[in-house]
């Protein structure tokens, strides 16, 4: 096997999932991009994810627009912010077909999320409504799950949810 991984590696060189630049690892991003990808750190609201100032804290921490319009919900995370080439790598796993971004997002969002994990957490991915799953072929929030279901040891189920109601495309909404 580590001649066929060698031959690969050799053909297909490890490139940047931002770029395309040459890397050393597969899954990764050059300095450049790593640069330009505003990952999570620190405080951050408990119930969406966003980054908060300063430095982690002990305790439930939210921020304005949550303490204004409570979630349903009781943790939420997120592992980047939606900007730069955060916003760019989910666009083109969305969009752009580009399937093997999931792998590293499950593992920059297991990051965010392992202070969350118990042995009773499961994961369940927001699923697509029919048409566009037709659409697009395939659900890159089911890919992620299972991705970090496999990162985890934690459960998944990929069909919990069910999105009966067509919704617009968010695309070029304001949040």
């Amino acid at each position: 096997m580590g001649l066929l991984q060698t031959t690969l590696a050799a053909i297909y060189p490890p490139s940047c999932l931002g770029c395309g630049e040459m890397v050393d690892s597969d899954f990764g991003l050059c300095g450049s991009c790593w640069g330009q990808t505003e990952f999570i750190g620190g405080a951050s609201c408990d119930s969406c994810g966003t980054p908060l100032p300063g430095t982690a804290i002990e305790g439930v921490i939210h921020c304005d627009d949550c303490m204004r319009d409570p979630k349903p919900w009781a943790h939420g995370r997120a592992a980047l912010t939606y900007s730069g080439m955060g916003r760019k790598l989910i666009l083109q796993l969305k969009h752009g077909d580009r399937q093997e971004i999931a792998r590293p997002a499950a593992g920059w969002m297991r990051m965010a999320i392992q202070p969350l994990i118990t042995e009773k957490t499961l994961i369940a991915p927001v699923p697509l409504h029919w048409l566009r799953m037709a659409k697009r072929r395939f659900n890159q929030s089911a890919l992620i799950a299972k991705q970090l279901s496999d990162m985890t040891g934690c459960d998944w189920c990929a069909d919990l949810l069910q999105r009966p109601k067509r919704t617009l495309s968010l695309d070029g909404k304001t949040r």
